[in-house]
């Protein structure tokens, strides 16, 4: 069996930097050995996932170099493929192209593939709704006790001010927790901090001060978490 490999990362800064691309292309050498595929070229794109696969021109020149040269397609995660449930599925319609999916394994045909990018996408879909109403419940219930600690003895500033610590890292705590399976599933399937902060921002879930997620942010939430 013949494939040609297809790598992507979204910005040309990690276009530039290799960022995310040597991984990728090791778990695909890997899967080759093991598996006895030759792998006979690799194809590299600066690309978002986002919107129609037929807006990178990358991509579409090598669908049609696999059907001339009768040869699979072959990413690491199905997401290097599109984020877009659409997309995917007009990709693997094509059955005069096998795509391979690393993340997969070798049986997962181009059915399979289809299915688990729609299970992917509801994944994600959940994962926005339930972590948005979460943090919604935990930001009404800090403005509710921070009405009642101002509503306290004010005589008593140093308690009032340790009881305001306490709301505080109740909160933090509880907000890392609701992260947990989801920073941890991505721990889990390799993603370096920076690629967890893009993650986090992407499904739109700000930190704990409303602000974006970096490197840093999501090392202080696994330490966090940890300590739980």
């Amino acid at each position: 069996m013949k494939a040609i490999a297809y790598t992507r990362v979204s910005t040309s800064e990690q276009g530039k930097s290799g960022l995310g691309l040597d991984a990728q292309q090791s778990d695909i050498q890997s899967f080759c050995e093991t598996n006895n595929i030759e792998l006979i070229d690799t194809v590299q794109e600066v690309a978002s996932a986002k919107g129609a696969y037929r807006n990178r021109p990358v991509l579409n020149a090598l669908l049609t170099r696999c059907k001339r040269e009768r040869c699979c397609l072959m990413v690491s995660k199905l997401d290097r493929l599109s984020r877009d449930v659409e997309s995917i599925a007009n990709l693997v319609n094509d059955k005069s192209i096998r795509f391979i999916v690393v993340q997969l394994g070798l049986e997962a045909d181009n059915f399979q593939i289809h299915l688990f990018a729609s299970l992917a996408q509801k994944e994600r879909d959940w994962i926005s709704q339930r972590t948005k109403a979460a943090l919604k419940a935990k930001k009404e219930r800090a403005v509710r006790e921070g009405v009642e600690l101002k509503l306290g003895n004010q005589t008593n500033a140093k308690e009032a001010n340790a009881k305001g610590i306490i709301v505080i890292q109740n909160n933090a705590a509880m907000f890392a927790e609701n992260l947990r399976d989801l920073v941890f599933n991505y721990q889990v399937r390799g993603f370096s901090l920076s690629a967890t902060a893009t993650e986090l921002n992407r499904l739109s879930i700000p930190t704990p001060r409303g602000a974006k997620w970096y490197a840093m942010s999501v090392r202080n939430l696994l330490t966090r978490l940890e300590r739980n």
